[in-house]
């Protein structure tokens, strides 16, 4: 009797697990990236606010395959960035963008990794998520009316600082956007979030540089809840730009102007020791994005003429550089995590 009782028991617990189990989705590896590749009418001699009116959010599968749209409108959305738990996607937008104000003034915006459920968060831009995917990082101004400092899409304010926003039970928690950086002399930018969530990397240049070439913006590093002094990874005459951790949060890769007017692709230790540039081209190459396994690195170049760029991945040693989107349209921005794999 009590070996039939014992049999049963373990019958249920493993009918049990393997319920569990078919109920879970597994995460893949994937790319969230911005294209205009659905609109063959964007080109290089069109408007320059034509290919940002067309730029939709995007997934593929880490080797290039299965590109589905998720966003579709009339305004420009940029700059996603996968949750950790796969689900989720916080995003920019110009949507909301009122009468009279700059053509890339941006909002923040989450949604769910099949384009559902898009909700406005607040005014900002380059979202970062928190590890436990709680709270987001982003850059905005810090007085709520500085203004782009130049066109670029979701470029910083004449005033721009990082802050942390929680979005657990969002927008009904009540919260608002924390400033982490405060710093009135600096324009702060490009955030990202520490795997181990501790730190957080920006980048800062000095109120008075040159927009279009800072040579004091560097990058940083500061306690994720804004305590303390940042720390300065980064200190040459020339300009670092959108700095990226790698999975195990050892490295970060990030854009580098190395002795030339373009940008290339450099890698460093946490500390800012070992520094490498991996990309040696006359290209602009830009926003690099780890591999989940931290054994590549994608990023997007300029292929054609001005903004017309493509998705680019390489190994973390530079190596094996490949091309991984093509025309029609342009594609840019890309960030490398997992979402859930939808059948």
């Amino acid at each position: 009797m009590k070996s039939a009782l014992a049999a049963s028991v373990i019958l249920g617990a493993a009918a049990v697990l393997l319920l569990g189990a078919r109920a879970q989705t597994p995460l893949r590896s994937t790319i969230a990236f911005v294209s205009t590749r659905h609109d063959t009418t964007v080109g290089p001699t069109s408007d320059p606010q034509r290919p940002m009116l067309a730029a939709e959010i995007y997934l593929m599968n880490g080797d290039g395959t299965n590109p589905r749209r998720l966003t579709e409108n009339a305004a420009f959305d940029g700059f996603p960035s996968l949750a950790p738990d796969g689900r989720r996607i916080v995003f920019d937008s110009n949507r909301r963008r009122a009468e009279g104000e700059p053509f890339n003034t941006s909002d923040l915006f989450v949604m769910n990794t099949d384009g559902t459920g898009q909700t406005l968060l607040t005014r900002g831009s380059s979202g970062t998520w928190s590890p436990d995917g709680k709270q987001i990082a982003f850059h905005a101004s810090a007085s709520g009316t500085g203004q782009p400092i130049k066109a670029d899409p979701g470029a910083a304010t004449s005033d721009n600082d990082i802050f942390v926003l929680s979005i657990g039970g969002f927008p009904d928690n009540g919260t608002r956007p924390k400033n982490i950086t405060n710093s009135p002399a600096a324009i702060d930018d490009d955030p990202d979030w520490s795997p181990d969530g501790r730190t957080i990397l920006f980048t800062s240049h000095a109120v008075t540089d040159n927009p279009l070439n800072s040579p004091t913006a560097e990058i940083y590093a500061i306690a994720a809840d804004g305590s303390g002094h940042p720390a300065r990874l980064t200190n040459n005459t020339e300009e670092e730009r959108a700095p990226a951790w790698s999975p195990d949060g050892k490295r970060i890769a990030f854009s580098c102007r190395r002795g030339g007017p373009y940008f290339e692709i450099c890698v460093m230790n946490r500390d800012g020791t070992g520094q490498v540039q991996l990309t040696h081209n006359d290209l602009p190459d830009l926003t690099p994005t780890w591999s989940p396994d931290g054994a590549k690195i994608a990023f997007h170049r300029r292929v054609g003429g001005r903004g017309q760029f493509q998705l680019f991945v390489m190994n973390a040693d530079g190596t094996g550089e490949v091309q991984l989107t093509f025309p029609p349209g342009l594609s840019a921005f890309p960030n490398w995590g997992e979402a859930l794999e939808r059948r």
